[in-house]
Order: C-alpha cells, then sequence, then structure tokens
C-alpha cells in the first residue's frame, strides 16, 4: 500500500539564511568566552588573602551563582535544541 504522506515543503531562502546567520553567531558568541587562563587568573584573586571585603564576596558569589546558572541552562538548551532538530529528521 501506498503511504499517504505529504512531502514537507521547503523553508523559502530567506528563512535558512537567517537561521544559518543565527547559528554562526551563537557559535562565535559561545567561543569568545572566556576560556582556562581567565579562570586560572580568576582562582589565583580568590585564593589571595583579603583579595574581597564580605559584602563584595556575596556579590561576587551572586555573579558566579548567576552564570553558572546560566550556562547549565545553555547546555540544557543545546541538547534539547539538537533533539528537536533528530526528531524532525525522523518524521
Amino acid at each position: 500500500m501506498a503511504s499517504l504522506a505529504k512531502a514537507k515543503p521547503e523553508a523559502p531562502a530567506d528563512q535558512v539564511q537567517r537561521f544559518e546567520r543565527k547559528l554562526r553567531e551563537a557559535k562565535q558568541a559561545m567561543a569568545s568566552l572566556p576560556g582556562e587562563e581567565y579562570h586560572a587568573g580568576l582562582l589565583k584573586v580568590v585564593r589571595r588573602a583579603g583579595w574581597t571585603t564580605l559584602a563584595e564576596g556575596i556579590f561576587f558569589e551572586a555573579l558566579i551563582d548567576s552564570i553558572l546558572a546560566h550556562t547549565r541552562d545553555l547546555q540544557q538548551l543545546h541538547v534539547r535544541l539538537k533533539a528537536a532538530f533528530e526528531a524532525v529528521q525522523g518524521e
């Protein structure tokens, strides 16, 4: 018996170009995040005695907690985006 599934229409060229541009921008933004050298420098500062006041330490910790939460969310978004691509390809 023949399948009655319809072929999916192709995405408009301008939409594909826009998606490609946004994917490149996301890749560049992630590549520009600080690396090992930056984090090693922060660890040296944190280990230095008297590097901050109690209030500044609270602020610093809040910023690090926020960076960590955003990073974990970004990681999860990448996993979900790939899963969505794979699900669409499997249809």
